[in-house]
């Protein structure tokens, strides 16, 4: 229970990246924070020694240790259930805290009450800057940055995402923020449930940003605060599979949050991208995923019954 005495908890969430965790932390205690913060690593059943590697490096840090991949949205709400920190910020182990991040972030949401959650400039590893925080998701977003039209016609994909995507250098209310660095207000993360563990992982982030909203808080994009973010590490061993995980997600906040007719015209489209794909894995030789993939995402598309895909899901997940 937040008591005032601790300002943050930092809730970082493991699943076999031992290197990238340890390089996480080590920027998490180097970043100057005058800030009064904790941190809580919820391991998902690591099999590199994460753990032991932690308790021996940082000691203080408090380990959450499942016998299971509980996936994403489980373990953020485990870290979320022991937190003391006025606010809680979700961190990926594949980023590493700019120096003053925390500070100016906690700052940003005790200065303005009406700001919920807060978040920051994303660096990637080689120094571009990432897109973090974005409109919700709509058709029109999604078939922008469909395979087909990255594909067919490169150069109009190009023009619509750049009209579309948001000026990361400029500080200023946006719809959300991505997960790999939201600092939000424990007392109303808890009011909202914290995230809806009906995402194993992905889209998490953008439900709780709506659910923010609709108690009347703002999302605010910080461009005085950094990360350095090193997209995709900690999933890159299979990616595939990921994809697949990810189509689940989508699914599951278009059904969500998408009225009638838009849900209808997305989930044609999303069951239209599976037998493309899957006819594409008939035509290409190397190692492709089995064709029950493809078929679970359209079972799960039209008869709405999740419990049977939801192993799988957990097998295919490597990490955030």
């Amino acid at each position: 229970m937040a008591d005032g005495s601790v300002d943050l908890s930092i809730a970082i969430v493991s699943y076999n990246t031992r290197v990238l965790m340890l390089d996480c932390l080590r920027a998490v205690f180097a970043s100057g924070a005058e800030i009064q913060f904790e941190v809580i690593v919820v391991d998902n059943n690591s099999k590199d020694e994460t753990v032991d590697a932690i308790r021996a490096r940082y000691p203080t840090v408090q380990i959450i240790v499942n016998h299971e991949n509980r996936g994403f949205s489980k373990a953020v709400n485990q870290a979320l259930a022991v937190s003391a920190g006025r606010y809680v910020l979700m961190l990926n182990s594949d980023t590493r805290l700019q120096k003053s991040a925390l500070d100016r972030m906690v700052i940003c949401l005790d200065e303005d009450p009406e700001i919920g959650a807060v978040g920051c400039k994303q660096w990637t590893g080689d120094g571009q800057l990432y897109q973090s925080c974005f409109p919700f998701p709509s058709i029109r977003d999604h078939l922008i940055h469909a395979s087909f039209f990255r594909t067919c016609a490169p150069a109009w994909q190009v023009a619509l995402a750049a009209e579309q995507a948001i000026d990361c250098t400029r500080s200023q209310d946006v719809d959300w923020i991505n997960g790999a660095c939201l600092m939000v207000r424990t007392d109303l993360m808890k009011t909202c449930s914290g995230l809806d563990e009906g995402y194993f992982m992905y889209f998490e982030d953008v439900d709780l940003c709506r659910a923010i909203h609709q108690h009347g808080f703002r999302i605010r994009h910080l461009a005085d605060a950094d990360i350095v973010h090193l997209i995709g590490k900690s999933g890159a061993r299979d990616r595939d599979k990921l994809n697949i995980v990810w189509e689940f997600s989508r699914i599951r906040y278009v059904e969500r949050h998408f009225p009638p007719l838009s849900r209808f015209i997305m989930k044609m489209w999303i069951t239209v991208g599976a037998f493309v794909r899957l006819v594409h894995r008939s035509s290409v030789s190397g190692v492709q995923q089995p064709a029950s993939v493809y078929w679970s995402v359209v079972r799960r598309l039209w008869q709405r019954r999740v419990a049977e895909e939801r192993p799988q899901m957990a097998e295919a997940t490597v990490g955030r």
